[in-house]
């Protein structure tokens, strides 16, 4: 007899699904068997919330919906933090609950639906008369067309009940998407705000990586002589271009944010141009901002920018085309900024805190590590304060790849979010940056690593400390000691794990410690960094405002 189990596991062969991550418990235990059955690999996690952020990452790096499964209850509560994180992020994960069996009155009764809601993502119950493999089949398509988490509780008894004929509760998600009439628009609306404006910016997101509409960005950007830039999850993109001014938000380079701040016109393409990437409008204060994007929901994080609705690879096209009919070229309004490393070279000069013996400005130790990495390395950067160097800092032209386990504001993704990206990509080397505090938070998903085998190097940054909330209480003469929590050795944990570990303690360790952790299928580099070094990010608030560029400099005139 075919199981709903059965048909539940055929869907996930017939998808293409190589890796299911998950907790096994009472209420989805019977799922997992035909799974594994089916050669599916079972990444079993230690604790609930690690398997969803690897689902997430799995779907960054494989380009399908990632699948995990937890049991009712406790083991859905669990996730709560890896859901909302997946929303924010707008990625199709797909996670298999256990629902308590029929008639259940027990200490796990619980409203899941209620709570599913809370965490951003959409809940899909089967019900008897469902057919579970339909209904997760749809869930599965749906999370792909819609880029959000989708849960499917499936009651413990159904399990091993022969499936129904129903097809299940639809979705009741409806959204309002780019018309080709809208899209017209949009390209008529945007040729008439760009030819008017001065000093304009092109930012690129994360929207502009997945539709591969770079080129097109790029020749809007030299038809007008606009900056490029982009947010932080579409880092390095249009590294190589004159125009290019890297990442703009709080960790724009010195000599980009003089360019920004005199910006008169800002378009977002793939981007929703949130807080973090204007400084609360302080980065472009001059500015107006427009987002241009296919749904017209409003997003989730607040911002000013209006709303341009449009599909990108359409309005670029249709933009260029109109763009390239006006004749003549704009020359870029602004001065070219120096090539990485020496764009920072004012920062370094401007803030040289002491470096304690036994330790090294993680800075400089970021700048030893870029020159180290694979040049098609997938990097996964974590939240948290040693984030701000790591995100600044690193290059990520080419055929590397950057990645954020940032949604959510989370410390605590970086590396559980990490071995699913290095799940979907095997044949890739994985690298991971996360501080201290984060990484103790899912150290035990070291094992969970090793066991399933992934190419993973995990750089941590150990200033033996909640670095952002130790910066912060010492800015305002706050008990900044509170915030010291000093870790055991990481190295050591690693190895015990059953991981490759080394330690740097000086500049001199660092590239001997990252080639040789390179050479391991799975290692840990512990970075005792100086806990005296602030990231610019933090300091942004305090340093001066930057000088606009000079206005001779901003008329745009035609070449």
């Amino acid at each position: 007899m075919t199981t709903t189990a059965d048909a539940i596991a055929g869907v996930l062969v017939a998808h293409g699904t190589t890796h299911v991550f998950g907790l096994m418990g009472d209420g989805n235990m019977r799922l997992i068997e035909p799974i594994a059955a089916r050669g599916i690999q079972v990444v079993e996690v230690r604790h609930e919330s690690n398997a969803v952020a690897m689902a997430e990452g799995y779907s960054w790096s494989s380009g399908r919906t990632g699948v995990a499964t937890v049991t009712h209850g406790p083991g859905l509560t669990h996730t709560a933090t890896s859901l909302i994180v997946a929303a924010r992020n707008r990625s199709p994960v797909v996670l298999l609950a256990g629902e308590t069996p029929s008639g259940y009155t027990g200490a796990q009764e619980f409203d899941q639906q209620a709570f599913v809601t809370a965490c951003e993502a959409e809940y899909r119950l089967v019900g008897p008369d469902d057919d579970g493999g339909f209904v997760v089949a749809t869930a599965l398509r749906d999370a792909a067309r819609w880029r959000k988490p989708i849960v499917v509780g499936i009651p413990a008894d159904l399990l091993h009940a022969q499936p129904g004929a129903s097809e299940g509760l639809r979705s009741n998600l409806e959204e309002r998407l780019a018309t080709d009439a809208d899209s017209e628009a949009a390209a008529a609306g945007l040729l008439e705000v760009l030819a008017s404006s001065v000093r304009p910016v092109l930012l690129a997101g994360r929207g502009v990586v997945e539709s591969g509409t770079r080129d097109l960005v790029v020749r809007v950007a030299e038809q007008f002589g606009a900056v490029l830039a982009t947010t932080l999850p579409a880092k390095g993109l249009f590294d190589g271009h004159p125009q290019n001014l890297g990442i703009a938000g709080g960790l724009a380079d010195p000599e980009a944010e003089r360019v920004f701040v005199s910006a008169d016109v800002v378009v977002g393409i793939g981007s929703t141009i949130g807080a973090s990437t204007t400084r609360s409008g302080r980065l472009f204060p001059e500015a107006e901002t427009y987002r241009l994007d296919r749904r017209a929901d409003a997003p989730v994080r607040p911002t000013d920018a209006h709303l341009v609705l449009g599909e990108a690879r359409r309005v670029l096209t249709e933009l260029a085309e109109q763009a390239d009919a006006i004749g003549d070229r704009r020359r870029p309004w602004f001065r070219p900024i120096s090539p990485w490393p020496s764009n920072w070279a004012s920062d370094f000069e401007q803030y040289a805190p002491n470096i304690p013996e036994g330790t090294v400005d993680p800075r400089k130790a970021v700048i030893e590590l870029d020159a180290i990495l694979p040049d098609d390395a997938l990097i996964v950067i974590a939240n948290g304060h040693s984030s701000g160097f790591a995100s600044a800092l690193l290059r990520g032209s080419g055929p590397r790849t950057t990645l954020l386990a940032q949604g959510f504001g989370s410390i605590g993704q970086g590396m559980t979010t990490a071995i699913g990206v290095a799940s979907g990509a095997p044949d890739r080397r994985v690298v991971v940056f996360e501080g201290d505090a984060g990484f103790m938070m899912h150290a035990q998903e070291l094992d969970t690593a090793v066991r399933a085998g992934v190419r993973l190097t995990a750089v941590v940054f150990n200033d033996e400390a909640l670095g952002t909330e130790y910066h912060r209480l010492a800015a305002d003469d706050g008990q900044a000691e509170l915030a010291v929590i000093r870790a055991p050795g990481i190295a050591e944990f690693a190895i015990a794990a059953g991981a490759y570990a080394a330690r740097a303690a000086s500049l001199a360790d660092v590239a001997p410690a990252l080639k040789a952790a390179l050479a391991e299928k799975f290692a840990v580099v512990e970075l005792t960094t100086a806990r005296s070094v602030e990231s610019r990010h933090l300091r942004w608030r305090r340093l001066p405002a930057p000088e606009p560029v000079h206005t001779q400099l901003s008329k745009g005139g035609r070449s």
